[in-house]
Parts: C-alpha cells; sequence; structure tokens
C-alpha cells in the first residue's frame, strides 16, 4: 500500500482501528441518520455494480449490496485489517454478495470503467493525496458514473465532537494550528475545496448539501465523557497523555456533558457534508 498513506495505514491497523472494530455496532447507531441520507442520495440500483471507499466494518457495503441484488456487485475497499475482518465475517453470516480488499485506493488496481457508482461514508477525508485518490477512482468508474460521499463540515459546527474537545483543550499541551487540508476528519469542510479536488480528478457537476442530524452522546454525563474519550472523538488526542492528565480532562468532559443533559439523555449535533458528483 501507498507509502503516502502510511501513517493512515498504520493508525487504522493499529489500537484506534482496533477499538472502531470492537464497536462496530455503536459506530452503525451514531452513524444512522447520515447513512440513510446518503443510501437515498446515492440510489443503488438493481443490477448495479458499486464501489464502497473506505468501507470500514462493512455497515454500507451490506446495505449497498442488498440493493443491487444477486445480478450486482459491490466492492467495499479500505486500508483497516481489524475493520475488513468484522466486514468479511458479516457478510459471510448472511451469504451477501458484497466482497472486500484491503488495500489504498490511490493505487489500487481497479477494472477500468468498471463500476456504476463510487460510494464512500466518511472515508475519503483521510487520502493523503486526495486528486491522485479520486483520479484513480476516476479510472474505475464508467462514463457518467456518479460518485457519491459524506464529510464532515467545520469543527464549530459538528458539536458531537467539538464539545468533548472544547472541555479536554485546557488539559492539553499547545499545540501548533493544524493544517486544514491534512488527511483527518475536517479535511473536506471546506466546499471549494472539495470542488478543486473533484474538477482536478476529472469529475462533473460536483453539488453538496448540508445534513445535521443528533448523535446519542450517553445516558448520563459520565457515560457520554466515556464515550468520547474512551471510543470518540477524545481517543485519538488522549492516546498518549499520562493517567494524571487523562483524569483531569475526564472530569472537565464530564462536567461539560451534564450541561447538555435533556430528558432521553445527552445529544449532540452532528454536520455533515453530503456530495455528488459524475464521472
Amino acid at each position: 500500500m501507498s507509502a503516502g498513506n502510511a501513517g493512515q495505514i498504520a493508525y487504522w491497523n493499529g489500537p484506534i482501528g482496533q477499538v472502531w472494530a470492537r464497536e462496530q455496532a455503536k459506530r452503525d447507531r451514531d452513524h444512522a441518520p447520515l447513512s440513510k441520507a446518503l443510501l437515498e442520495l446515492a440510489a443503488p440500483q438493481p443490477g448495479e455494480h458499486l464501489l464502497d471507499v473506505g468501507c470500514g466494518s462493512g455497515t454500507t457495503t451490506l446495505a449497498l449490496a442488498e440493493r443491487v441484488g444477486p445480478r450486482g456487485t459491490v466492492l467495499g475497499i479500505d486500508v483497516s485489517g481489524p475493520m475488513l475482518n468484522v466486514a468479511g465475517g458479516r457478510a459471510a453470516q448472511i451469504n451477501s454478495i458484497a466482497a472486500f480488499a484491503q488495500a489504498d485506493a490511490t493505487e489500487y488496481a481497479f477494472a477500468p470503467r468498471s463500476f456504476d457508482l463510487a460510494f464512500s461514508q466518511l472515508g475519503v477525508m483521510f487520502f493523503s493525496d486526495p486528486v491522485a485518490a479520486f483520479r484513480n477512482i476516476h479510472g474505475a468508474l464508467k462514463p457518467n458514473a456518479r460518485l457519491v460521499f459524506c464529510c464532515w463540515r467545520s469543527p464549530v459546527e459538528h458539536l458531537w465532537a467539538f464539545v468533548p474537545e472544547s472541555a479536554a483543550k485546557p488539559f492539553l499541551p499547545p499545540s501548533p494550528p493544524a493544517d486544514p487540508h491534512a488527511p483527518g476528519r475536517y479535511a473536506f469542510q471546506n466546499p471549494d475545496r472539495v470542488k478543486s479536488v473533484l474538477l482536478q480528478a476529472g469529475f462533473s457537476a460536483p453539488e453538496w448539501r448540508k445534513l445535521d442530524f443528533q448523535t446519542f452522546a450517553g445516558r448520563t454525563p459520565e457515560e457520554a465523557a466515556s464515550s468520547a474519550i474512551d471510543a470518540g472523538p477524545l481517543q485519538r488526542t488522549l492516546a498518549d497523555v499520562d493517567e494524571g492528565t487523562r483524569a483531569k480532562v475526564r472530569a472537565a468532559v464530564t462536567e461539560r456533558m451534564a450541561k447538555e443533559m435533556g430528558p432521553d439523555g445527552i445529544w449532540l449535533t452532528s454536520a455533515a457534508w453530503l456530495v455528488q458528483a459524475h464521472a
């Protein structure tokens, strides 16, 4: 797999990727409104041949496979071995037509002009060279095939992450301003950048629209803080901090989450772009 994406490949095959694999059911619940909206936008048809980029533990790949039926095909591609192990096991349990490949979409040797749709739920923001990755995907699509994906909007809109991260920040060492174009959660927050990337890669008529939805953080402030720290937006940030700092962060995040407590627990807004274009 690509040396350029080596950091992301190591990350998603290490402890974080293992946690995401174990937490597959939670991720499905967190992203259910997003998955529903994205699948509706993609509108896969029976007999089509589909590509799911950054397929993770296979939830969207299996949903796509169900929609195209036995005359269609679906290939899910991801760099994470732990998550693909989960995906393959789930597909085998239900005898799905879905197939999976552990590979980097930037360099994978797709059969040329073979897919009717390239689809991705939160997978495309992690490319080290997004133009090259989308150009490779473009080459795998039939003429006038569709591209449909989602990505997060700006941090201040995406409260599911912004609320706990803001509470934790005073207890963490200062860090230089993040490169807004570096691979990561918010790399595609700017629609102008997304448009530029897609046009350079050969796609036409890019369009995007906002989707806001509520994500369940926890039944109590303590549960919401644990979710954010142990398997959520603070997991990567706190991976190397000492236990004393972690305890202070947990207390601060718990206190902040208490302010969001509602009658049925804590729900925080997630803010996404839904993007589509054509080959």
